[in-house]
């Protein structure tokens, strides 16, 4: 009477029977993989045993893998001047020592030039890189970093910035005219300028043999395809843009040094900003530097770092199969390597200390369980 008895809100009673369906519906799928019962299966079991062969095996497996990379790494050819603070020379090579620093000359008169004798060892063969360096220079700034027209960039010359990101170096007033600047933003106005010439060392003083640099694959493919493009019916010329600001003041002396158009390689190097205030960007490739040779490096010093503390270097290095020369990856594969095999030790120490107490623990759980079992028959 009472399941089917209605009350006067107009609803039927819950039976038992609604309770156990409602209940029926929240169980979930009986089937061996909503049950974790899948076979086979694999259940790891982690003892001891198995914990310091692990251990082990890596430990073998770094350690030599990361003095193998220490070895390389050694052998690998890496030369670094550091020309920040080099003296003017005129026609003859100096390292420093008196005279007055490029540094320190004004604006109005660089370039000024200064240069550095090479020795390259025996056991270089191959093909070089010419690289030059930046320290504490944060092209990773978020401001400086935004500061460049990427349309632009990609083919739309007359393309505008990205909000005020480019305040300063989006335009010229010329003539009462709005001229954009091609490229626009602070970090294609603050290009690296300074440019670099290898020569053969001469003894007999004569006229030395030019170094060829190639300047050609330095960038990656996908950069100048894609990112960095030359707008259609493009002239250097064109009076309807203007080159950066301080681009202006190289033009009338020696033009030849900059890009020619936002597609120019050592340009596309630039405006990949570094990650780390050190950096190194690569310059040139060649072939032409022989081992137990010297050369000499003509440096034409035109960008100052004096205003915000920074050094510059230039850096020829050779390559090998597991990249530039860095001790880095090396270390690191050691210092993994033993741990991991100080940690087996360790492990195998413990166990060795505490198996005594383990097998007198796993005793007593035996006869705990004997002396249930021969009562659990006595009462039956």
């Amino acid at each position: 009477m009472l399941d089917s008895f209605v009350w006067p809100c107009g609803c039927m009673q819950k039976t038992a029977g609604d309770e156990e369906e409602t209940q029926l519906e929240h169980r979930p799928n009986d089937s061996r993989l909503y049950q974790q019962n899948m076979k086979p299966c694999c259940v790891l079991v982690i003892t001891t045993q198995k914990v310091v062969t692990i251990f082990v095996l890596t430990g073998l497996l770094f350690l030599p893998l990361g003095i193998t990379l220490l070895v390389q790494s050694t052998e690998i050819f890496q030369y670094d001047i550091d020309y920040t603070d080099c003296f003017v020379t005129h026609g003859s090579v100096g390292t420093g020592g008196g005279g007055e620093m490029c540094r320190e000359k004004s604006e109005d008169e660089l370039p000024c030039e200064c240069k550095y004798e090479i020795s390259i060892p025996e056991r270089v063969t191959g093909e070089l890189k010419m690289l030059y360096g930046m320290k504490n220079y944060y092209q990773n700034h978020r401001l400086y970093r935004q500061s460049q027209s990427f349309q632009q960039l990609m083919g739309d010359e007359k393309a505008e910035c990205y909000s005020n990101y480019c305040e300063g170096f989006e335009s010229v007033q010329v003539d009462n005219n709005t001229i954009p600047y091609y490229p626009r933003g602070a970090m294609a106005n603050s290009y690296f300028t300074d440019s670099f010439e290898l020569k053969k060392k001469d003894e007999a003083n004569a006229t030395a043999a030019a170094v060829e640099l190639n300047f050609k694959g330095i960038s990656w493919p996908t950069d100048s395809e894609t990112k960095f493009i030359v707008p259609e019916n493009f002239s250097a010329s064109s009076k309807d843009f203007s080159w950066p600001r301080d681009w202006l003041k190289w033009m009338s002396k020696e033009p030849a040094f900059l890009p020619e158009a936002v597609n120019d390689e050592h340009f596309i190097n630039w405006m990949n900003p570094a990650a780390f205030p050190s950096f190194t960007k690569l310059y040139a490739k060649t072939t032409d530097l022989k081992g137990g040779q010297s050369y000499t490096l003509t440096i034409n010093y035109r960008y100052m770092v004096d205003a915000f503390g920074g050094r510059k270097f230039i850096r020829l290095a050779e390559t090998s199969w597991m990249g530039g020369r860095s001790r880095f990856l090396g270390i690191g594969y050691v210092l993994v390597g033993t741990c991991c095999i100080a940690a087996a030790i360790f492990f195998a120490v413990i166990s060795r200390k505490t198996r005594t107490k383990r097998h007198e623990r796993k005793k007593k759980i035996e006869e705990q369980l004997v002396a249930y079992n021969a009562s659990a028959q006595s009462a039956v």
